[in-house]
């Protein structure tokens, strides 16, 4: 072996050992990479504050999504063992189609008028929320709006 192939590999040997790629890393791409129709606005994660199950017995946290269109809150709740609950609020408040996506597979609901909505008793892991245009909804969306995939 050569010298730089030495080098490359105790480098390479380095990060494996103090920075390894997350063991989800290749379910997460495959969770991303599932959608259905691409056409759609991705929002960005503007805050998130303490991660279910992060600071003892607090067992909830709370995300806001936003996008041009709209923005999303949701808090995510322990619902049982690895089973979490969630609760979202899209502002400005309108009765859009909500769909949540996780490894198990979709699950829909429409939001009230003021833009509240939940999912019961979901598998932790992998979840995405995606924003539907709704027809007769006070807030008119020409596309579908999604959450980056986070962890529950």
């Amino acid at each position: 072996m050569t010298d730089d192939v030495t080098l490359l590999r105790d480098v390479h040997d380095m990060w494996e050992a103090l920075d390894p790629a997350p063991a989800d890393l290749a379910d997460r791409i495959l969770f991303t990479l599932a959608l259905e129709n691409v056409e759609h606005e991705l929002m960005r994660l503007h805050e998130s504050l303490a991660p279910v199950g992060a600071r003892g017995p607090e067992t909830a946290a709370t995300m806001t999504f936003a996008a041009e269109s709209l923005t999303v809150m949701v808090t995510v709740s322990d619902a049982g063992p690895r089973q979490r609950r969630i609760d979202g609020w899209i502002a400005p408040g309108a009765a859009l189609r909500v769909e949540l996506r996780t490894a198990r597979g979709v699950q829909e609901t429409v939001a009230d008028t003021d833009g509240r909505f939940a999912f019961a008793a979901l598998p932790a892991g992998l979840m995405q929320i995606m924003i539907h245009p709704t027809a007769g909804a006070a807030l008119p969306l020409h596309r579908a709006v999604a959450t980056p995939p986070v962890q529950l």
